[in-house]
C-alpha cells in the first residue's frame, strides 16, 4: 500500500485492517479493525476526513475524499462495492454501496440501506434505513428484503475475513512463476 501524510494529516490504520499494495490513502484518514480496503482504491483526506468502521469493505477502485474541513464516515460493516466513489457523506452502519455508484455531497445512507449498481445519490440526499435506492437520481424503490439483507451482511464478513487472509496469502511472483509457454493446465483453481 501507499501511505502518504499530507503536511501534518496522517493516515491512522489498525493493524487488524487490511490495505492493498496497489492502494492510496492520503492524510488524515483513519481505518477501524478488520477493514479491507482493495487494489485501486483511493483514500484521499488532504483536506477532509476519511473515517473507514470495524469491518467494512472498500472494494477495488473506490475513490473517497471529502471536502475542505468536511469528512466522509463510513460506520462498521458497509460494503462499498467495486469502483464506487463517496463524497462528504455518511454511509451508516451495514449499508452496502453497489459497483459504480456514487453517494455526493452531504447524503446520508441509512443503517442496512442498499444503494443499487450506478445509482446517483445527489448531493444532501437521504435515504432512509434498511431500503434500497436504484437510479439516475437515486429514488428509494422498496424495503430491502430479508434474503438481500443477509447477503449484504453474508458480503460484510467475507471481506472481514479477506482482510485476515490477505497478509499470509497474497506475495508478488517472480516471472518464472507465471509466464508460461504453451500451458494447458485445465486446473483453474490455485488453492
Amino acid at each position: 500500500m501507499t501511505v502518504y501524510a499530507f503536511g501534518t494529516r496522517i493516515p491512522k490504520i489498525d493493524p487488524s485492517a487490511w490495505i492493498h499494495p496497489a492502494a492510496d490513502v492520503t492524510g488524515k484518514v483513519i481505518i477501524g479493525p478488520n477493514v479491507y480496503v482493495g487494489s485501486g482504491a483511493v483514500l484521499r483526506g488532504d483536506f477532509g476526513t476519511i473515517i473507514v468502521g470495524a469491518g467494512s469493505a472498500v472494494e477495488e477502485n473506490v475513490t473517497i475524499h471529502a471536502r475542505p474541513s468536511g469528512k466522509t464516515i463510513i460506520e462498521e460493516n458497509v460494503t462499498i462495492g467495486h469502483a464506487a466513489m463517496l463524497h462528504n457523506c455518511t454511509i451508516h452502519a451495514g449499508a452496502l454501496i453497489g459497483m459504480n455508484a456514487t453517494v455526493s455531497d452531504y447524503a446520508e445512507i441509512g443503517a442496512g440501506a442498499i444503494v443499487a449498481e450506478g445509482a446517483v445519490v445527489k448531493r444532501k440526499s437521504v435515504i432512509a434505513p434498511q431500503m434500497i435506492a436504484a437510479g439516475i437520481p437515486a429514488t428509494e424503490i422498496g424495503p430491502v428484503p430479508e434474503m438481500n439483507a443477509k447477503i449484504a451482511n453474508e458480503g460484510a464478513s467475507v471481506y472481514a475475513d479477506l482482510a485476515k487472509q490477505y497478509p499470509k496469502k497474497l506475495r508478488a511472483l517472480a516471472p518464472e512463476e507465471y509466464l508460461t509457454a504453451g500451458s494447458d493446465d485445465a486446473d483453474a483453481t490455485n488453492e
